[in-house]
């Protein structure tokens, strides 16, 4: 028993040593380094374990008792993540048995002021100091002692506060923009687990910089940033909106990757982080937007059919069939089963069906709205980029006139580009598959090559300088309300993804509604057939 009780102790100690010892820094501080193995004793098993607790509880001192009951008594409500934080600085310290890391009766520790520093600095990298609460050591001022409740209080401050740093810094201020912000920012704050932020800023040799490198390492971010702290009034709002949008996106965009960027009405492939071709698009109107959201590019399609989704059967097609079925026959559309049977659309009631039962499909042909190449990137939302032959509407600048896909002026350049990066074919091997192939023929991606559908307002160039473009969404007036605490202002909108409603009854033409107070110009007259049926289809895809 006594040895126990020795071995008991001597592992307290151990880890009290162990926990103010200081290792090398992270290159990267999103990665734990790995733990030292315990020197075990044979003879300790579970039956020894209430021994060993007996003895680290007689062990402890009143700096570490304090330190244990302010880190029980931390409030038990808050948000997912804010619970998870608590309870991952209490394993931490538990671990090295309730024994304060940053702060002493003299006060913070260098490494303690270090933090200080850097957060009183959150500034510069685009957060608010306010938001992070910092210890009060004031009594240690002047040859004065901080008691075991002040040390505990303040060591506490300063560990919570890293961690929501570490939060607010990989977008935690807006924890849920696909909810609290719109239905169409199908985006998430990219977080670091809490357990690899405390344990590698504790590791960490200059944990300034390890807090510092939490926030995104973007090159666009850091450009914006510069820019920013040279920016002032709705100049600097726009920035750090943008900012904020980095925060939310991948840290590894894809050695190889497609981003279009909405606003813009650009998209571009990039290899090795530089662009290797850009092209015009045409995206979402404002009533029909085009989702922001990333997902690996899975297919090119030559000769695509077109499934017409949901909202469009149930708004435009099955009024259209109660008054005859024109537009099935004008723009050679096709009536399925679920399972792919075909139908004819004149043996149906469709005052008493419901078109939701059946799928609606257009084939291949110089009338498809995909034209004659489609890319594919599979989400809930249902979008692709595809071939269009309205070109008419890449001369136009502002370019929100499509059903929410994505129009690409010249797809068969974009799709040479891919094909070549991921399986080597040359161009005269993608215009004679495209030429000879079945219709609908999917070409598979091999590769990773995400598909980012971005929306940034505000872009650096090489050289530092902002190009900016209009907030046609209006997500940079969303974002900069929730920065800026305005909740309630802000315009959330409709559930794009919300289940689409039976038919409309047959008394009156149904058209497509935009959202209250949202206003249109006047459409430009269709030139072609394919224009025609985007027009009365929705306004094309």
């Amino acid at each position: 028993m006594i040895r126990l009780r020795e071995v008991a102790l001597g592992l307290v100690l151990t880890a009290i040593t162990a926990g103010h010892a200081v290792a090398a820094a992270p290159s990267d501080p999103t990665v734990l380094n790995a733990a030292a193995p315990m020197v075990t004793d044979p003879a300790l098993g579970p039956a020894t374990e209430s021994i060993i607790s007996g003895a680290l509880d007689t062990a402890a001192g009143p700096i570490e008792s304090a330190l244990r009951d302010k880190l029980a008594g931390l409030p038990t409500e808050g948000t997912a993540q804010e619970i998870k934080e608590r309870a991952v600085l209490s394993d931490f310290y538990k671990a090295r048995a309730d024994a304060p890391l940053w702060v002493s009766e003299n006060g913070l520790s260098d490494a303690g002021k270090a933090i200080v520093a850097e957060i009183e600095n959150a500034h510069d990298r685009g957060l608010d100091a306010k938001d992070f609460p910092l210890p009060d050591v004031s009594a240690a001022k002047d040859g004065g002692a901080l008691n075991p409740d002040q040390i505990a209080d303040a060591e506490v401050t300063l560990a919570l506060s890293i961690l929501k740093y570490g939060r607010y810094a990989r977008g935690g201020r807006i924890s849920d923009p696909t909810i609290l912000l719109n239905s169409n920012l199908d985006r998430k704050p990219q977080l670091v687990d809490p357990e690899i932020v405390i344990k590698g800023i504790a590791s960490a040799v200059e944990p300034d910089a390890y807090l510092r490198g939490l926030n995104p390492k973007h090159p666009q971010f850091e450009l914006l940033r510069r820019a920013y702290l040279k920016s002032r009034g709705h100049a600097a709002e726009r920035l750090l909106a943008n900012m904020e949008e980095w925060r939310w996106m991948p840290d590894d965009l894809g050695e190889l990757h497609i981003l279009a960027n909405v606003p813009e009405f650009m998209v571009y492939f990039y290899k090795d982080g530089k662009p290797i071709h850009k092209e015009r698009i045409v995206v979402g109107e404002v009533g029909k937007q085009t989702t922001i959201f990333t997902r690996n590019l899975k297919t090119i399609v030559f000769k695509p059919m077109w499934r017409v989704p949901e909202s469009i059967k149930v708004r435009e097609l099955q009024p259209n069939l109660r008054r005859g079925g024109s537009m099935f026959r004008q723009y050679d559309l096709e009536l399925e089963t679920k399972d792919g049977q075909p139908l004819d659309y004149r043996d149906i009631d469709w005052f008493t069906a419901d078109i939701r039962d059946y799928e609606v499909v257009q084939p291949p042909g110089r009338k498809n709205v995909m034209g004659v190449v489609k890319f594919t990137f599979p989400s809930q939302h249902t979008i692709f980029m595809h071939d269009t032959v309205d070109k008419w509407m890449f001369a136009q600048k502002t370019r929100t006139l499509s059903h929410g896909c994505l129009r690409l002026r010249n797809p068969m350049t974009m799709a040479k580009k891919v094909l070549f990066e991921d399986k080597g074919w040359d161009a005269k091997k993608v215009d004679q598959t495209m030429r000879d192939g079945p219709k609908s023929n999917e070409i598979v991606i091999e590769k990773k090559i995400p598909m980012h559908l971005v929306y940034f307002t505000a872009w650096a160039d090489d050289n530092g300088r902002i190009r900016t473009y209009a907030d046609i969404y209006g997500h940079e007036k969303r974002i900069t309300q929730a920065l800026q605490g305005k909740w309630s202002e802000i315009n959330v909108g409709r559930n794009h993804l919300a289940p689409v409603g039976e038919a409309p009854p047959p008394s009156g033409l149904t058209t497509s509604s935009a959202p209250s107070g949202v206003r249109y110009s006047h459409r430009k007259q269709p030139k072609t057939v394919v224009d025609m049926v985007g027009q009365a289809l929705g306004g094309g895809f």
